[in-house]
């Protein structure tokens, strides 16, 4: 397998990515020569277009850091035409059920598989690569699921029995907010929820994954122990204004 992404899904390996929201494919070199293995585009939360991701996505090719993009929504249009731009990893938000996770696979899929259409695009070299890359793709694109609602922990086990489900993502804000505890992340309510999402990963052999969005040593350490193996460090907006502050700080002014 060359997405060595999926390969540490599937291995539940430690594999250490990033979110990227400002568009430019400048941003995406830098943070694949940091050294992570993967750089997800947000599509949900940031304002990123498919050309400028298609760019961003090219810049990262060949650097060993794998493109991947959270989609805006589980809609097939959105994963046909980010896979065709070069993604090579997918992270599908607010899933609820086994049949939206299957929904997703299915798109992501050519056939037999799934129901991908097949077409010239960047992602097999605009036709050069055609055949290779739909023979290799099924196996190559990795599906994680986004759990962020109380309904999705109803289903857990349901959604990582999927055929090609290859790992899940806790969305802690958004379900504390579908529970009634908006923000409240240490509340026994929630620690027993992302106990049980944990142990569900665990059960089904499945990759549980965490995003710290400002990580530090502790953070990162606790989230390890935990047991999660598919850690988003940080974002970009997040790194520049931390780093910013923290070279005010070095001079003596205090940051607005």
């Amino acid at each position: 397998m060359n997405n060595q992404f999926r390969a540490a899904l599937l291995e539940r390996r430690l594999t250490l990515g990033t979110w990227i929201q400002i568009g430019h494919p400048a941003c995406a070199e830098i943070l694949a020569r940091a050294g992570f293995d993967w750089v997800c585009v947000d599509f949900e939360h940031g304002v990123i277009d498919l050309e400028t991701a298609a760019n961003i996505f090219r810049a990262l090719n060949g650097s060993g850091c794998v493109p991947v993009a959270r989609l805006p929504g589980n809609d097939p249009i959105w994963i046909h035409r980010v896979l065709d731009a070069g993604a090579r990893g997918l992270i599908v938000p607010m899933i609820k059920t086994a049949a939206e996770a299957r929904a997703a696979v299915r798109e992501a899929k050519y056939p037999p598989r799934g129901a991908r259409g097949f077409g010239y695009a960047r992602a097999n070299l605009y036709g050069a690569d055609f055949h290779t890359a739909i023979a290799s793709a099924n196996d190559e694109i990795a599906m994680v699921m986004q759990i962020e609602h109380r309904d999705a922990m109803a289903e857990l086990d349901a959604i990582l029995a999927v055929e090609g489900v290859d790992g899940l993502f806790i969305g802690p804000l958004d379900l504390s907010g579908s529970m009634g505890l908006t923000g409240q992340l240490e509340h026994p309510q929630m620690l027993a929820a992302l106990d049980r999402f944990r142990a569900a990963c665990r059960a089904h052999a499945k990759a549980a994954g965490l995003h710290l969005i400002r990580p530090d040593a502790e953070a990162i350490r606790r989230a390890i122990d935990a047991g999660y193996t598919l850690l988003a460090l940080g974002l970009d907006t997040v790194f520049m204004d931390q780093s910013a502050r923290a070279a005010l700080r070095a001079a003596g002014r205090t940051a607005a």
